[in-house]
């Protein structure tokens, strides 16, 4: 005869044992939680460590300064990533080894690639002009022409909701809310785009999110922005290499043009070091018709 405790079945939830490699990508994530370290430094680098763990299928606790620079060595001649990747994947091994595994002096014996700086890519105003005319449709004519006149990246865009135009008590003005580094900043409106937003805001009556996706109330995906890009460009007929952070390059190029002071510049794009907002003045033709010389000042 079974016993009462056998006819039963247990109902306690069985317990779920996680992979190595979950409890690895789990401590990194929860280390970059706690240090309010940005989602997007949190995938590179889980993304670096998880690569690691795969080129030597060995925990990374257990590698040696070599084996590390073995792997770094693998991505950069077999599988050609920019330095700037590789720059990526070194923040993040060094942040798992100084941080989760304790070795500072290991992640410090990490090296960084050296920089290869390159000066961004402009298109002329007449070129923009040609790639707004190609959109197909006035809301991608807009959404394009807001991000050459604010200096937007992508992902800002995409994020953008109806309350971060602000216009109220004469101000003219674009919140961006968690930006690059997780920092929030304003740049500036243009009166021209203010109008045409308007324009498209009675056409298209978008819900939350100044730009959604196919669902009202939900933002338009950055595949579905780079595709309204690719499109434009294909009818334009433009013959020039443009991709979306062109149309950021180009706001601040043109802006220096047009007698913009480069401090303003840097903050309106967000740039930490003003060196970075710097290397526009190599792109622009900053004219000489406002040029002084202080000694013509003098009384």
């Amino acid at each position: 005869m079974k016993t009462k405790t056998e006819n039963c079945q247990s109902t306690s939830t069985p317990q779920v044992v996680k992979t190595e490699l979950e409890v690895l990508i789990s401590s990194i994530e929860k280390r970059m939680s706690i240090a309010n370290r940005s989602p997007s430094s949190s995938k590179s680098y889980v993304r670096a460590v998880v690569r690691l763990y795969d080129f030597h299928t060995t925990h990374p606790k257990d590698l040696e300064l070599d084996q590390i620079l073995d792997f770094l060595l693998f991505i950069k001649n077999e599988k050609g990533l920019h330095w700037r990747t590789i720059k990526l994947y070194v923040a993040g091994l060094r942040y798992y080894y100084s941080e989760i595994v304790g070795a500072i002096e290991l992640a410090q014996q990490i090296p960084y690639p050296k920089e290869k700086p390159s000066l961004p890519e402009v298109i002329s105003r007449e070129e923009l002009q040609q790639l707004f005319e190609g959109c197909l449709n006035y809301k991608h004519k807009v959404m394009f022409r807001l991000m050459y006149s604010a200096g937007l990246r992508r992902s800002e865009l995409a994020k953008l909701k109806l309350t971060d135009i602000e216009t109220q008590d004469g101000k003219m003005r674009i919140r961006i809310n968690t930006s690059k580094g997780g920092k929030d900043r304003y740049t500036v409106l243009s009166f021209t785009i203010l109008e045409e937003l308007r324009i498209y805001y009675t056409m298209c009556r978008p819900k939350t999110y100044l730009f959604n996706g196919r669902v009202k109330g939900e933002p338009m995906s950055l595949g579905g922005i780079r595709h309204a890009l690719l499109m434009a460009i294909k009818k334009s007929k433009l013959k020039r290499h443009v991709n979306l952070h062109i149309l950021r390059h180009c706001f601040a190029s043109h802006a220096l043009e047009d007698g913009l002071n480069i401090k303003t510049l840097q903050h309106l794009l967000g740039h930490q070091s003003v060196l970075t907002t710097m290397i526009y003045l190599h792109v622009s033709d900053v004219p000489l018709s406002k040029a002084f010389s202080p000694l013509d000042n003098w009384h």
